[in-house]
């Protein structure tokens, strides 16, 4: 058991952890989550001992032998293959050939990576090169695993082998910590630890951590009229999908139209935030109104791609796709890894030519002059680091000829809450300060991204995961301007590797080897889906039986998941384990049923 008492650190003036006190035991995941700046690496690096906490945390650091931890950026030497990385990992902890050889073959066989020995891990998907870093932390075979936010940017497939990694570790008796932004991992824990600026505001269960929720969280169908949007506080209210909540100290104060909600974990998160003094308001972003907006003069798509096929030599990247954007419609891209989600952006806003079939945007085929027409924010955000972020708005209005490239930031009209979106973006680089947009926190870049491609009022815009690694107030403010840019007539294409967004979409189009296997709500792709819930007492035996028979087998708290199994096949498996099972079933999950599809299989238990 690792214990931690009433730990702070500092850096200079600011105090990056703020008297933390928390145990973490062996078998047990536990998940730290928070934003930017939360204090999530500070309280790995402590765990560590790379930074040393006040007062002194005696035994709360592991011998460097016991120790596995994976930084942020997987950890992997992007020079080396995947076979050199782990022989020189191998000589670190100095381990035989014998343990080396055991080891990484069964690490490397439960990451789906014993294929790809001689590749470079610079050549490797993101999933592929974050699953390395798991196997390096862990070939040594440590008693505790630290991990800083190993499936930030990953997609849900990696994501979910990733997990089953983790689990794996837990099963086998590790004390597992790892970092995340991504609420429905963190809901799988045995434990969770909320941070915030450095503080800790909430702890425990899972279950624990929602039943803590402050004040009440209301919620009214988003669709049901203005009235109920207009008349609660930007400041404290959000969206998710078809509905709009909004939070309030109390349970006496009822907006009007509104009913309390059982909230989830996700609302929790936000709540326990805004109690603390957080706020989904932003000065020069407070404004509906400043949203840009389109009426709809037709409902023509603003995309429309008919049976594409993209092809890269001899490897087919897309087969036979189609997908259209209406104006106002939020149109949401899946897939895993090689899916062809990007592809299918790029040939979209015809940065790729097709092999065959045709890609139409505003009814034109994609053009510089077109593309006048659109926003489009990379998965890298295309910001440049080294410029500020006035300097980076200021750019990007010129390359589009929008008012505001020539203009400075007048106080006089942000105080108008800025009636055109170049106003109101100019405010809000104006008020991230003059420093370099590389050294602003995440949320900040991913908002100015967003910001710098709505500037010139587009008719449709095209995001390439553009919440990734945000904490959950950013995503919900992002969010709700993404349904208020789209209640206004402009049609969005967007990807996304967080599950929970998913239900943001009007509609989902899901990609499986460069083809549309599955499209419509997330209620429509799931449906008729189930997956079976082992209960077991001796539940790390039984999920690495189920894990050794090459089942689907996801860790949820102390119940075991197993997406596209039959009671058969677990009985077979799980036949004469000690204490005994049973098997319920479940619903089954948008990212389970996306990983039967990566494995050509059926969602549904039987």
């Amino acid at each position: 058991m690792i214990t931690l008492r009433g730990a702070s650190v500092h850096f200079g003036a600011r105090r990056a952890l703020d008297d933390f006190s928390g145990s973490f035991a062996p078998g047990q995941v536990t998940a730290l989550v928070g934003g930017d700046g939360a204090g999530k690496s500070t309280l790995l690096r402590v765990l560590t001992g790379r930074v040393a906490a006040t007062p002194a945390q005696p035994g709360a650091v592991t011998p460097r032998t016991q120790l596995g931890y994976m930084p942020a950026d997987a950890g992997v030497w992007n020079n080396l293959s995947v076979a050199q990385n782990i022989a020189f990992v191998a000589r670190v902890f100095a381990m035989s050939s014998e343990q080396t050889r055991e080891r990484s073959q069964l690490l490397l066989a439960r990451a789906g990576l014993a294929q790809v020995g001689d590749r470079e891990a610079g050549k490797l998907s993101g999933g592929m090169r974050q699953k390395l870093g798991f196997v390096l932390a862990t070939l040594h075979s440590p008693s505790v695993v630290l991990l800083d936010e190993p499936t930030t940017g990953v997609d849900p497939v990696s994501r979910g082998e990733i997990w089953s990694l983790i689990a794996g570790a837990a099963a086998e008796g590790a004390t597992v910590v790892f970092a995340t932004t991504y609420l429905d991992e963190a809901e799988r824990c045995d434990q969770l630890f909320l941070l915030d600026q450095g503080r800790l505001v909430a702890s425990g269960t899972p279950d624990e951590v929602i039943a803590s929720c402050p004040g009440t969280v209301w919620q009214a169908p988003a669709g049901a009229g203005a009235g109920a949007a207009d008349d609660v506080p930007r400041a404290t209210s959000w969206r998710r999908g078809d509905q709009l909540f909004v939070w309030t100290p109390s349970d006496r104060e009822a907006p009007a139209g509104f009913t309390a909600s059982v909230p989830d974990l996700e609302n929790t998160s936000i709540a326990l935030l805004l109690a603390g003094g957080a706020t989904l308001g932003a000065d020069s972003l407070d404004d509906a109104a400043t949203a840009p907006g389109h009426p709809r003069a037709s409902d023509a798509p603003v995309v429309l791609a008919s049976r594409v096929t993209k092809t890269f030599g001899d490897f087919t990247a897309l087969h036979d796709v189609s997908l259209a954007v209406h104006p106002g419609e939020i149109v949401g891209l899946l897939g895993g890894n090689g899916a062809g989600k990007t592809t299918l952006m790029r040939c979209v806003l015809g940065l790729e030519q097709v092999a065959s079939g045709r890609v139409l945007l505003f009814g034109q085929v994609p053009s510089i002059a077109v593309r006048r027409r659109l926003g489009y924010v990379a998965q890298g955000l295309g910001l440049y680091p080294t410029l500020s972020a006035t300097e980076n708005l200021r750019f990007t209005a010129r390359v589009f000829g929008a008012r505001s490239g020539g203009r400075e930031f007048s106080a006089a009209r942000g105080a108008r809450a800025v009636a055109r979106p170049g106003e109101r973006a100019l405010a809000y680089a104006h008020d991230l300060g003059r420093g370099p947009v590389g050294a602003l926190p995440l949320g900040a870049r991913r908002m100015l991204a967003y910001l710098c491609a709505i500037e010139h009022d587009p008719e449709l815009l095209i995001l390439d995961e553009p919440t990734s690694g945000m904490d959950p107030l950013s995503r919900a403010r992002l969010w709700r301007e993404l349904r208020e840019v789209a209640d206004r007539g402009v049609g969005i294409l967007v990807s996304t590797h967080y599950m929970a967004e998913a239900a943001q979409c009007d509609r989902l189009e899901m990609l499986t080897a460069g083809h549309v296997s599955a499209s419509g709500s997330v209620a429509d792709i799931t449906a008729g889906r189930r997956s079976l819930v082992v209960h077991a007492p001796q539940w790390q035996r039984a999920f690495a039986l189920l894990r050794d028979a090459d089942l689907p087998v996801a860790l949820d708290r102390r119940m075991l998941r197993v997406p596209g199994a039959s009671r058969d096949e677990i009985a077979r498996v799980l036949d004469g384990l000690d204490g005994g099972y049973s098997v319920t079933e479940a619903a089954s999950t948008l990212e389970e049923t996306m990983m039967l599809a990566e494995r050509g299989g059926d969602a549904g238990g039987k």
